[in-house]
């Protein structure tokens, strides 16, 4: 079976004249820069084809352009094929791209949030004062080590990313940077300036930080479509409040992007593909994990459109792959170990077997073994003590999107309906 999670970029990836072909053929695409240009009060499309990298690498046009482009070629793919990816991630700036693509924000919202996130990470020091470089060929203790070494009193870096097993970003004061990549060179790293404006992902940004919590907890949030993988932690999302919760300490917390893509692995992932400028992630991906697919939009369009053809001539999403998926990304407020372990954690697996067993017979889940996976999600949300409100949404995202509304009406409502009568008593 295919399963595939969507990786978006974040800034480093922007270059000149991006998007340009993208443009010419999607009018999707070309009605998203419009908006877009409404909403930031000037002209993006003019700065990326201006032929100023300088101009452009800076932090507030960077962000929105990339975030713009990555969004319309998903638009773009989307209304051509609607395929169901397992996961989305996003690194940095790609992570809000991410869960604009889930639904969570509108995107004239998101693209809001982008605008001011990149205005006050670009105040957040002096110009010419923050870099980042990327440090390849090292264990990522040595580079600790490392930053901790030159680091003094005023001045600090530190380890901003932890991309793959031999290359971390360091992040702090431009002069300490230098520093550090001369040191590390000397021990066998190869090391890369990284086209950026100020220290991202760095105590340097604490009062931005502050500032840009007051935005995300004013910008409206919905459920989320398909799961994300969050940046601070490497788990999944699950409810509005611990998005807003873990975006809040995004920009200063280390982006843990290798333990994201082995957690999608271990959930069963087996292609993924970038959705922005450049191929970044793709090229990190296959150092680490080269029996994987892994594919960039703009580099590998043909081999992206025949795996999302193949996952959808496998077949539609199953309730038992959805069920699993949602029971996954859904907020857990019980810490009763017992509860959680007998109404989470075993049926979860044996849906999960389930799910194995059809995939290795090759056949479609039966109404019984849809029964089951529904039972499984109702012992989920009622041990996770989900609200009933949200329960039921979830039930109808799942019938929606696998064309088994009809399901809905046969188990839903009775599981409800019982469980309504039971708190009566």
């Amino acid at each position: 079976m295919i399963k595939i999670a969507l990786l978006f970029p974040g800034q480093g990836s922007q270059y000149n004249l991006m998007g340009k072909a993208l443009l010419e053929s999607s009018p999707e695409a070309r009605d998203i820069f419009q908006r877009t240009n409404e909403i930031l009060g000037y002209d993006l499309l003019a700065i990326i084809n201006g032929g100023n990298l300088e101009q452009l690498t800076r932090t507030e046009h960077a962000q929105p352009a990339i975030f713009a482009y990555s969004y319309a070629i998903f638009q773009s793919i989307w209304k051509e094929k609607k395929f169901f990816p397992s996961f989305m991630a996003g690194h940095s700036l790609g992570e809000f791209t991410a869960l604009t693509c889930a639904d969570v924000f509108r995107y004239e919202d998101a693209l809001r949030l982008v605008m001011e996130r990149a205005t006050i990470m670009q105040q957040a020091t002096a110009d010419g004062f923050g870099g980042m470089a990327a440090i390849n060929g090292l264990h990522p203790l040595l580079v600790e080590e490392e930053c901790a070494r030159v680091s003094n009193g005023e001045d600090q870096i530190v380890v901003a990313n932890y991309n793959s097993s031999n290359q971390v970003v360091i992040s702090g004061a431009k002069s300490l940077i230098k520093v550090a990549m001369e040191n590390l060179a000397k021990i066998g790293a190869i090391t890369i300036p990284l086209q950026v404006s100020a220290p991202f992902h760095t105590p340097y940004l604490e009062l931005s930080n502050q500032m840009f919590q007051r935005a995300i907890a004013q910008t409206p949030m919905s459920a989320l479509k398909w799961p994300v993988i969050s940046n601070v932690d490497a788990k999944p999302y699950y409810h509005p409040a611990e998005i807003q919760e873990r975006l809040s300490v995004q920009m200063i917390s280390a982006v843990r992007w290798k333990e994201t893509i082995e957690y999608m692995l271990r959930q069963g992932v087996n292609t993924f593909i970038e959705l922005g400028p450049k191929s970044a992630l793709t090229n990190l991906l296959k150092r680490d994990f080269s029996h994987v697919r892994a594919y960039s939009y703009e580099e590998n369009y043909e081999e992206i459109t025949a795996a999302i053809d193949e996952q959808i001539a496998e077949k539609r999403p199953s309730v038992i792959s959805r069920s699993l998926a949602i029971a996954v990304c859904t907020r857990n407020q019980n810490w009763n170990e017992d509860e959680y372990q007998k109404g989470v954690i075993e049926p979860y697996r044996k849906i999960q077997a389930l799910g194995n067993k059809l995939e290795e017979e090759g056949r479609e889940e039966s109404i019984e073994e849809i029964r089951q996976a529904i039972e499984m999600l109702r012992s989920v949300f009622v041990t996770k003590k989900v609200p009933l409100e949200e329960q039921r949404e979830r039930f109808t995202q799942i019938f929606d999107e696998t064309k088994k509304r009809h399901l809905f009406d046969e188990f839903v409502p009775v599981m409800f309906a019982e469980k309504e009568a039971v708190n009566e008593k």
